[in-house]
């Protein structure tokens, strides 16, 4: 049975599945990822076949367009659709092109957020299953802290539910025209938001790779919706980092980490200065992450380290404290590792992460993107770096997280519903 994984999004779209990948072809299933041109060496390093969309997600989020997204949509969920849209009209038609191509032999098409209504499409019109995966809970419910943008985020409310509806009606509205367009060149009717809320709510099956010490399945979802457990895929046991960077982890107590993974920057000198001042202020060695965002200084402190690259379930259990933009990711290796965490959210369901690590006493308050300052992150560094509860309240839920399996679970539901 083939299942192709329409993979389109960032690394932190990518490495989960390349990890559920290799566990369902360990069950006997026949697994194809499609992914953005610049991730097919990563794919194929893990040893999974890949089928690639022309579009390179880089230099889409590098585009003018796309730094708009991350940088000026934290402010107003209505401009951050607005931007959102015109990313999609960055590679539309391609896109869609690419899709057509990689399904015909598909057996089974297994989506996320940003392609379900066009795998549905493709569902329908090739007569093959669909499944949809998640790394954020998007089905509505009462429960406020399963809604991604609560009137009440701790405790369970009606209009918390209420909240969940209009949430997918964004995100209908976000994609409805570019698939509707598709949906018609196929000879398919146009999808309404009446259907996109039956499908994704009733009838699509939902797997959520979270942790259920993160994410309590609310009782008011469905029996279609499954929680499993992270998704982790780890470095190759052979990776090295450099010379330069051991050196520097050696050099003194542990450094917190900064970096904002695959956001565009409009202004990466200005960027990379708060970084550097608020460490200084805070008194702490640190890691600044270069990122898709470019980060740079010609010169830096002694104590502070510009890092190229190193994965995350190698560098996180080495530092202090991890600052980032809270991707589901990257928001899941930090608990992981079991350090403390504050959010710098630049769109999308980075804002939920940063919630959450609040609310379970993992790390400091929520940070949005246009109102980071040099002493917000001083701030916030301090505070994960001098409260040892935090600390304990970190460590103790990396333990948890870490003996979950969250693929083997991911791969019996599967097999559940492909019997």
């Amino acid at each position: 049975m083939k299942i192709v994984f329409l993979a389109f999004g960032t690394r932190g779209d990518v490495q989960p599945l390349l990890a559920l990948g290799k566990g369902l072809v360990g069950a006997g299933f026949d697994v194809r990822i499609v992914a953005s041109a610049d991730f097919q060496d990563f794919v194929e390093g893990a040893g999974l076949p890949y089928m690639g969309f022309r579009t390179n997600m880089q230099e889409m989020m590098n585009t003018d367009a796309g730094k708009e997204w991350t940088n000026n949509s934290s402010d107003n969920p209505l401009n951050e659709a607005k931007n959102m849209r015109r990313m999609l009209e960055f590679a539309d038609e391609e896109i869609h092109d690419d899709l057509l191509r990689v399904a015909e032999d598909a057996d089974v098409i297994v989506s996320g957020l940003p392609m379900f209504m066009s795998a549905q499409s493709l569902a329908e019109k090739f007569n093959i299953r669909h499944i949809t995966i998640q790394f954020v809970p998007f089905n509505p419910t009462k429960e406020g802290r399963a809604t991604i943008q609560p009137t009440f985020p701790t405790r369970q409310a009606w209009i918390n539910r209420l909240s969940g509806y209009i949430g997918q009606g964004f995100t209908y509205w976000i994609f409805k025209d570019v698939t509707n367009k598709f949906r018609v060149q196929m000879g398919l009717d146009p999808l309404s938001y009446s259907q996109y809320v039956r499908l994704y709510n009733r009838e699509i099956p939902v797997i959520y790779g979270l942790s259920k010490h993160v994410i309590t399945e609310p009782q008011d979802w469905r029996d279609n919706t499954h929680i499993t457990g992270y998704w982790f895929y780890d470095a190759p046991s052979d990776w090295q980092p450099s010379q330069e960077l051991c050196e520097f982890l050696n050099a003194g107590e542990k450094p917190v980490y900064i970096g904002f993974g695959s956001m565009s920057n409009k202004d990466p000198e200005a960027t990379t200065k708060i970084m550097v001042d608020a460490l200084q202020q805070a008194g702490k060695r640190g890691i600044i992450h270069s990122g898709w965002a470019g980060l740079n200084a010609d010169t830096l402190p002694d104590d502070i380290f510009m890092l190229d690259f190193a994965p995350h379930d190698w560098l996180f259990p080495r530092m202090a404290a991890v600052i980032h933009h809270g991707g589901a990711g990257t928001t899941a290796a930090g608990i992981r590792a079991g350090v403390p965490a504050t959010v710098v959210s630049h769109m999308a369901d980075q804002p939920y992460w940063g919630r959450r690590v609040h609310e379970m006493g993992i790390g400091s308050g929520l940070i949005r993107r246009h109102e980071l300052t040099t002493e917000r992150l001083a701030q916030a560094i301090r505070e994960m770096t001098d409260n040892p509860q935090i600390a304990e309240n970190a460590r103790i839920l990396g333990e948890k997280v870490r003996q979950e399996d969250g693929v083997a679970e991911a791969v019996k539901v599967f097999q559940k519903l492909l019997r």
